[in-house]
């Protein structure tokens, strides 16, 4: 099997994406996003999207009072659903500011017990903007796949998180390689980050990177939600996928995986 589309030079492409390209991208993808996605924007779907925010707040143990900060907030819809059930206090971060200027416009509508602000910025640099020990809470979701370098965030994070504060992880990794074809994940995979602006990585990368800056790991596991995700409908072009690729093969058999959704709770332990 191979995908049409996708030039040879493809194939060994390391993919690069700075900040300033992850800014480019969604300055002109943000409004497709919201035609697609609404204001949440995750590939991973649920049947009502606020169910996976109850879902996240359950498992940090949300509560009120707490410094939360949600880095990669898009354009704003995880954030404000949070402080309509909880008084915090929840910074939103994008590097985006046509997403900054959205959330701002949510939130102007958005019925809230607690506090939120957005603003542009790049989430390696964190601990330049905020004190050390400040947030009880950190989370990405579907966010840091866009870095060129999670090392570089996830010690800012460290940094700003309090001792024993939580960072959650909800994001895209690779799959098991195909046994039909091995090179098609490979393939598939870097179509996708070429598409959508990712930098989709192994699992055991990020594990060893949170490890490396101190953080105790509580689970790593698929996320236990229902989901609502046809994947046949999601790499159409409702969902901005435009990957050509033959009829035959792996591509929409049921057992053929490239890309899962796992995810991590950690706590910052030293």
């Amino acid at each position: 099997m191979r995908i049409i589309s996708l030039k040879q030079e493809l194939m060994d492409k390391k993919m690069h994406n700075t900040p300033e390209k992850v800014e480019q991208y969604y300055a002109e993808w943000t409004d497709r996003y919201l035609e697609s996605f609404g204001t949440y924007f995750q590939a991973l779907q649920t049947t009502n999207q606020e169910d996976l925010m109850w879902y996240i707040a359950d498992l940090v143990h949300l509560g009120n009072g707490m410094r939360v900060l949600d880095a990669g907030c898009g354009v704003g819809g995880p954030a404000l659903s949070l402080a309509s059930r909880f008084d915090i206090d929840i910074q939103g971060i994008t590097i985006s500011q046509n997403q900054v200027d959205y959330a701002n416009q949510n939130k102007a509508k958005a019925n809230l017990k607690g506090q939120v602000q957005f603003q542009k910025m790049d989430f390696h640099t964190i601990d330049q903007h905020y004190p050390e020990n400040h947030f009880d809470v950190i989370y990405f979701l579907e966010s840091l796949v866009h870095s060129d370098n999670p090392e570089r965030a996830i010690q800012s994070v460290r940094k700003v998180l309090k001792p024993q504060g939580v960072l959650y992880l909800k994001d895209l990794f690779k799959g098991p390689r195909n046994p039909v074809d091995p090179q098609y994940v490979d393939y598939a995979i870097n179509a996708t980050n070429e598409q959508f602006c990712l930098h989709v990585r192994d699992m055991g990368e990020i594990l060893d990177v949170l490890t490396k800056y101190g953080f105790r790991i509580s689970f790593c596991r698929t996320p236990e939600v229902d989901q609502n995700f046809d994947l046949g409908n999601a790499f159409t072009a409702k969902y901005l996928f435009q990957l050509k690729m033959d009829q035959e093969g792996p591509w929409m058999d049921e057992g053929f995986i490239f890309l899962h959704w796992m995810e991590i709770l950690a706590h910052k332990h030293y």
